[in-house]
């Protein structure tokens, strides 16, 4: 009889112990609707301080909305309740779909899933725009397999994920999305350009180049693919192929000044790149500026490819002024330094007609005057043209600073 009576009262225990813990998660749930995160995280920690509480898909379903709410309020304070507070709702999320054995909450668990996928999308984006790309590469991620999770592919979510991989130089987390993306049959050409510049940093110019075969089969006519396998080949010292499929591309449109100046641009980075042999810079300073010059030929008021172009020279006599200097410094061969004097003079008075040219193409208030005039000054005092820095020094004053 005693022991029939003992376990009478140990089940009363337990029942009013379950009552308790639900009771608390009602408590947060009520002060969740009113928007009292702080009373309601109170009440969802105490709920979850006895195991009996986790097996029940309602307390997962109350946590994972408390911290999304926390993830989206802008009250600092609020914020502060929990770090991560995205991870933390996505593991509850996960543990009521666990928990919900007879689908009794499916409907409210997959609503809660899609914001979810949407609030990790919201915060990769806002790591990809703090250049924060290794973190908003993991958030995108999260952000597509959570909704592939429940039958949706969302390739658009993946290629961010993969470009932003790239952009934070995680190469073979970048390479198994892009590759993912190729399966899926994503529409986007720049997917197999990606994957052959990565196999490219990799030094796999064969990978490289069968990437670029693939996307050139897709999308023959795409430009990006036709760079990409100019420079594999360039990269690979096959400067003959390379500039065999740059002619064919131009063949393709040889009336469209976009089309030389892309090639002057691609030509003029690979120029500055010293990853680059100096037999390869040369070759490409030399087909940025034939590229820049047939844009201008065809448009003359192009001023990309005027500025362009004047910098192109202007850094050129940079970069051969840098190596006159280091030689002086080592050898004091004042001779020699007169003939490297000469050369990068030549590329600066080269550069000025161009640079002059772009500065008369802008209005006032053109944000990009500033930097053609700054140029100009830097040209004219290397140069020794005294009037000519003084009248450019007065018209920056006048529009950039105090005037004299």
């Amino acid at each position: 009889m005693k022991r029939i009576i003992f376990l009478l009262i140990f089940s009363v225990f337990a029942v009013s112990l379950v009552q308790a813990q639900h009771r608390d998660v009602r408590r947060a749930s009520r002060q969740l609707n009113r928007g009292n995160l702080a009373e309601a995280k109170k009440y969802m920690d105490a709920a979850l301080l006895d195991q009996a509480s986790h097996s029940d898909p309602e307390t997962w379903l109350t946590q994972a909305q408390l911290y999304m709410d926390i993830h989206g309020s802008e009250d600092a304070a609020v914020r502060a309740l929990a770090e991560n507070p995205l991870d933390i709702a996505q593991k509850a999320l996960e543990r009521a779909r666990k928990e919900d054995t007879n689908n009794k909450h499916l409907i409210q668990i997959q609503q809660s899933l899609l914001v979810m996928s949407e609030l990790l999308f919201n915060q990769g984006v806002e790591y990809y725009t703090a250049e924060n790309y290794r973190d908003a590469s993991g958030y995108f991620l999260r952000s597509y397999e959570l909704a592939k999770s429940f039958g949706s592919i969302d390739t658009t979510t993946l290629y961010n994920a993969a470009l932003s991989a790239e952009l934070g130089n995680n190469l073979p987390e970048a390479k198994r999305y892009y590759t993912e993306l190729v399966e899926l049959e994503y529409d986007q050409p720049y997917i197999y350009g990606s994957l052959s510049n990565i196999a490219l940093q990799l030094k796999d110019t064969v990978a490289s180049l069968q990437y670029v075969n693939m996307g050139r089969e897709r999308y023959p006519d795409d430009l990006n693919l036709i760079f990409n396998e100019a420079n594999i080949h360039i990269f690979s010292g096959n400067i003959e192929k390379a500039t065999q499929v740059l002619d064919l591309a131009i063949s393709k449109d040889p009336d469209n000044p976009n089309l030389y100046f892309a090639f002057g641009a691609n030509y003029d980075k690979m120029a500055q790149d010293t990853t680059y042999t100096e037999e390869e810079r040369a070759f490409a300073f030399n087909e940025a500026i034939k590229a820049y010059n047939n844009a201008i030929d065809l448009n003359p008021n192009y001023f990309d490819a005027i500025y362009n172009l004047g910098v192109l020279y202007f850094n050129e006599g940079i970069r051969i002024f840098e190596e006159a200097d280091q030689k002086l410094r080592a050898t004091h061969d004042f001779r020699a330094y007169t003939k490297d004097e000469e050369r990068f003079r030549e590329k600066w008075l080269q550069a000025q007609p161009y640079l002059e040219r772009a500065k008369d193409m802008l209005p006032e208030g053109d944000p990009n005057l500033e930097i053609v005039v700054v140029s100009l000054m830097q040209l004219y005092m290397r140069t020794d043209q005294p009037e000519k820095y003084q009248s450019i020094e007065k018209l920056y004053r006048q529009y950039f600073g105090e005037e004299e």
